[in-house]
């Protein structure tokens, strides 16, 4: 089972070039704007002998009696309609119109936009990786990464990130909440919507 980043497929392997039974996702990247936390949309994909297992509704493609191209309910044995007590579709919420506006955002990229649009994620953070790393700051984990990466940060930098936020510069996300061995670590997300001079600023003002 994979759960990553959609558009970092732009540039790197996909799950089932990996070998994965079963892919997962968060598709905000792809056109969703952000809203307090929502609505979102969730991506999820198996090899075809795990369909039938699969949460959800399935929406399938095939040809109507003239020939013409049309997407129906598919493996309807599932759905409520039919097998209320054991179905899988009645577990879910619809995201329809979110779903919509990524496929609409992904169209108008076509195939060469998002790999373009991947790089320019990945080259822009490690942009910032080498900015922070010039400023003396640590980055602990080796690791290739994508859009987001962890840096460590001098004890005490909790009042930085404070006075940060004022300013309306966010420094990560703190990791202790989480892991609380990863203390004085915070999660840096950088995507096509972060300027250079966004980076330059959030550096500068971390260094004072």
């Amino acid at each position: 089972v994979c759960f990553s980043e959609p558009l970092a497929y732009g540039l790197y392997k996909n799950p089932g070039q990996y070998g994965a039974d079963i892919a997962c996702g968060e598709g905000q990247s792809l056109g969703i704007p952000r809203s307090f936390g929502g609505p979102a949309l969730g991506m999820f994909a198996s090899k075809m002998k795990y369909v039938r297992n699969m949460p959800g509704r399935l929406v399938g493609q095939t040809v109507d009696l003239d020939g013409k191209r049309g997407h129906v309910l598919t493996l309807a044995t599932r759905e409520q309609h039919i097998r209320r007590e054991k179905a899988t579709s009645n577990i879910c919420t619809n995201h329809s119109l979110c779903a919509l506006a990524a496929a609409m955002y992904m169209a108008a990229l076509g195939g060469s936009g998002f790999k373009e649009l991947a790089r320019l994620n990945y080259d822009k953070s490690e942009y910032l990786k080498s900015a922070l790393t010039r400023a003396g700051f640590k980055l602990p984990f080796s690791r290739a990464t994508f859009n987001e990466f962890v840096v460590e940060f001098p004890a005490g930098f909790k009042k930085i990130y404070q006075r940060l936020l004022k300013k309306k510069m966010i420094a990560g996300l703190p990791l202790d909440g989480f892991y609380p061995e990863l203390k004085n670590h915070y999660l840096l997300c950088v995507t096509e919507t972060i300027t250079k001079a966004d980076m330059d600023a959030l550096v500068q003002e971390i260094k004072k």
